[in-house]
């Protein structure tokens, strides 16, 4: 596992008009002043899981090696539910053991997990509801600052770790793809469950082919491109997105419109 860079990134469901996103720098600069603070998003939507998965695991490796993520979507907070922190090849992950931080982990490869039960690393009190100020801050401050993971907490093993339901794939359906929308961004681009190169494999894609998309009773033919700007004005593309994943786009339009769809909707995919 890479040495700790000092580097830490908050994600939360916590929004920013309220102090809780505050409080939880003030935390980690009172015990690693020399800490470089980092927001992914505070607005993931309130108790979506798997929305601030998909974000976390969208986002990690473009941070440097070592950087410590601090992720908190957590609504079993003072729960049954465990701490825990994360050691991958590259990155530490701290937060709660409900499928938040598994995805991005598990992608760059999990090494070791620990459950956050040493609490002269938390601060104290701590409160009941929040964890996110009180321990899981406080552990990646000192995690950041250089403790070894293996000090903040006990080596549990990396098959107990709590599986994300994040709907990263597809199903064959036919000679078709059905594939679920995990992402609408602010253009109606639609972000979908699997990766670009899998998609074009399987449905026997090239750039310049078309497909039949299926959104409940609408069809709409896309073309296959590069970019969406590869295409006429309101047409439909499908094109690998800079995550590597397919994504609908309409040029100049919206895809989300166009299709009456959002996220967490099914649309088949048919080559023509």
């Amino acid at each position: 596992m890479k040495k700790a860079c000092g580097t830490i990134s908050l994600l939360t469901d916590f929004g920013t008009t309220d102090p809780y996103v505050a409080c939880m720098k003030g935390v980690a600069l009172s015990i690693c002043p020399q800490a470089n603070l980092v927001d992914i998003s505070h607005s993931i939507p309130s108790f979506d899981i798997d929305y601030g998965s998909l974000l976390l695991l969208l986002t990690y490796r473009y941070f440097p090696p070592g950087t410590v993520f601090v992720a908190v979507v957590d609504p079993g907070v003072g729960g049954t539910r465990r701490p825990v922190a994360i050691a991958s090849r590259n990155y530490y992950f701290v937060g709660p053991d409900n499928g938040l931080l598994v995805p991005a982990a598990e992608d760059d490869g999990v090494e070791l997990a620990v459950v956050l039960d040493r609490e002269e690393f938390f601060r104290k009190p701590v409160s009941h509801s929040f964890h996110g100020r009180d321990v899981f801050t406080p552990v990646a401050a000192r995690i950041a600052c250089g403790t070894p993971i293996e000090d903040v907490g006990s080596l549990v093993s990396r098959e107990s770790l709590v599986r994300s339901g994040l709907p990263m794939h597809s199903e064959s359906v036919g000679e078709c793809l059905k594939l679920r929308v995990v992402y609408v961004d602010k253009f109606g681009n639609l972000m979908l469950s699997e990766w670009f190169r899998r998609v074009e494999r399987v449905l026997g894609l090239d750039f310049g082919s078309r497909v039949e998309v299926v959104s409940g009773l609408r069809r709409c033919s896309a073309v296959v491109e590069r970019v969406f700007s590869a295409v006429p004005k309101n047409q439909l593309v499908l094109y690998e997105n800079s995550f590597g994943l397919a994504e609908l786009a309409v040029n100049l339009g919206s895809a989300e419109k166009l299709l009456q769809v959002g996220r967490g909707d099914f649309v088949k995919l048919c080559p023509t």
